[in-house]
């Protein structure tokens, strides 16, 4: 994304701003961001509640990696409601390999080598990589997700699988606002 910002920088002015309910993740990213891009406001916010932003206010919502940790249907709503109609959301999250098989080769993989990384990671504590290990494997499907975020209201509900299916993007768009005399979710059409 800051790749991009910077291609952009001359044409454009962004206001951005980097949301992370770890104080310490966020001191980390203020240091790197800082050096890229100066203008980047960063905030600890839930994003299972994002108080003080306003609603219909972002343009773009990203999630990385943390749907699988944090009550989602939540977070999601949450973002439709700060995203301007029209606004966009992208998620990055760990995904489902397509073939039965080759998914079974990867978790069995994975529950082998991730404690093991934890263990060295952390000089003997693999909890945490364990906790991730179980949000992997208790994930939805990419198909799933997408369906997710579409019943939740979001619309042009895509994703595109990297990495054999390892991950997937997830990109949707809030609905744009009624015109005057379309009907709303919240009316009816009556008929004599």
């Amino acid at each position: 994304m800051l790749r991009v910002l910077q291609q952009e920088q001359s044409r454009h002015a962004h206001r951005i701003v980097a949301c992370n309910i770890s104080p310490q993740m966020l001191r980390i990213a203020q240091r790197r961001l800082s050096q890229l891009h100066p203008a980047i406001e960063v905030r600890c916010l839930d994003a299972h509640g994002l108080s003080g932003v306003a609603p219909d206010s972002f343009d773009l919502c990203s999630i990385s990696l943390g749907l699988k940790i944090c009550e989602r249907h939540t977070v999601l709503q949450e973002a439709l409601l700060v995203l301007r109609p029209g606004g966009r959301l992208i998620v990055l999250e760990a995904s489902n390999i397509p073939v039965r098989w080759l998914q079974n080769v990867h978790l069995r993989y994975m529950s082998i080598c991730m404690p093991v990384i934890g263990w060295i990671a952390t000089g003997g504590d693999t909890s945490a990589y364990r906790y991730l290990l179980r949000g992997v494997r208790e994930f939805p499907t990419a198909e799933r997700l997408a369906h997710e975020i579409r019943d939740l209201g979001f619309q042009d509900v895509s994703f595109e699988r990297l990495s054999l299916g390892i991950v997937a993007i997830h990109v949707a768009r809030k609905p744009p606002r009624p015109t005057s005399g379309e009907p709303t979710l919240g009316s009816a059409a009556s008929g004599s």
